[in-house]
């Protein structure tokens, strides 16, 4: 008869800790050979209940690089009801990170802010510099996307020295580079802006990191944009669409949607259609209610023409505090009815672009 051999759960501990830093690299592969590695010896583990709380917290995480948000919601709903029973300061600080970055990508951002801070309570117990770089890193791309831009450069500037004294982090190297970037282009920094994400571009080729190439495209694209370089911008969006790696991603949703309200504004209406109705059937595939609402928002604007539709869709984008969102789409809905030479509602949007300004500053002011 064969001898069941127990493994010691502080072997499995080491695994796991193998297995959060292969997520933090992005190395989506060889991560998820070694979550199936682990669930294969979890069965002849020595019963311990912070190991087994602890996997189920990085399996969060990694549902989350391989963009399972509902399943990762429901792990740390699990393990919220297990965490009053442990006093591991590591756990709780992962459950806190962790909790955040699900509500980042469920775009609750002062949510996240707030699980981000009650983990950065635990952050001095962590010996590990790299995980603190990650936290920096989350940190700085939460609050650029309530525009706290110089709080975010702050974080980045953190996390980007730790990854680069490390190996295997280029990843992180870039994408720090991008959301530096990205901040810069809301300082209207355009050329620096635009040389960071050339930069990041061109890293990302050189290590074969095709998904975040085609991120690389996407953000300099809407700098373009920002900056009504429209054939640029164009390029750019196509560029990464041209990517497979980005193409099955969530994030190309964001590309399809810029370059169709790309093209309606260089009166290319039959390509804007095309990739509005592209946009729209991925969206409804990975439930992307937002981009579905921006989707139909520039229908409403560019195509449709019709003010009271594209004013219930604004209504649902305020509802979910997405104000930047909001600013951006109001303005573009201005120079639009300015170019029709529609004074009134150019004038109308005009100033509910200053007013959402308002809204971010009350956004900031939940953060003091």
């Amino acid at each position: 008869m064969e001898t069941l051999v127990t493994i010691a759960f502080q072997k499995v501990g080491q695994d796991i800790n193998e297995w959060y830093n292969l997520i933090k690299q992005n190395d989506i592969s060889k991560a998820q050979n070694k979550r199936e590695e682990i669930k294969n010896t979890l069965p002849n583990m020595k019963e311990n209940q912070n190991v087994l709380i602890y996997f189920n917290l990085i399996d969060s995480r990694y549902k989350l690089m391989i963009e399972d948000y509902s399943e990762s919601g429901e792990l740390l709903d699990e393990i919220k009801s297990k965490l009053e029973n442990s006093t591991d300061d590591m756990i709780q600080y992962y459950f806190y990170f962790f909790s955040g970055m699900y509500q980042f990508y469920q775009k609750n951002f002062i949510d996240a802010i707030h699980f981000y801070r009650i983990a950065e309570n635990r952050l001095y117990k962590v010996p590990d510099e790299l995980e603190k770089a990650e936290f920096h890193y989350q940190l700085a791309i939460a609050y650029y996307e309530i525009r706290q831009n110089f709080f975010s450069l702050n974080h980045v500037q953190k996390a980007s020295d730790s990854f680069k004294a490390y190996d295997g982090y280029t990843n992180r190297v870039i994408k720090c580079k991008m959301l530096y970037a990205m901040n810069q282009v809301d300082l209207q920094e355009w050329e620096e802006a635009c040389n960071l994400y050339k930069e990041a571009i061109e890293l990302a080729s050189e290590t074969d990191d095709k998904p975040t190439e085609g991120l690389g495209y996407l953000n300099l694209g809407i700098s373009y944009e920002r900056q009504n370089l429209l054939e640029k911008a164009k390029e750019c969006f196509q560029n990464a669409l041209a990517i497979p790696e980005h193409r099955i991603s969530v994030y190309s949703i964001r590309s399809m949607y810029m370059l169709s309200r790309v093209l309606y504004k260089l009166g290319l209406l039959e390509q804007a259609r095309e990739w509005r109705t592209k946009a729209l059937e991925f969206a409804e595939k990975v439930n992307e209610y937002v981009y579905k609402t921006k989707l139909n928002l520039i229908y409403f604007l560019y195509d449709q023409t019709d003010c009271n539709s594209f004013d219930s869709c604004m209504d649902l984008l305020k509802k979910k505090n997405l104000w930047s969102d909001v600013a951006d789409l109001s303005e573009n809905a201005a120079f639009y009815y300015k170019r029709q030479e529609n004074s009134n509602l150019s004038s109308k949007y005009f100033e509910e672009a200053c007013k959402i300004k308002d809204q971010i500053l009350n956004l900031r002011r939940q953060l003091i």
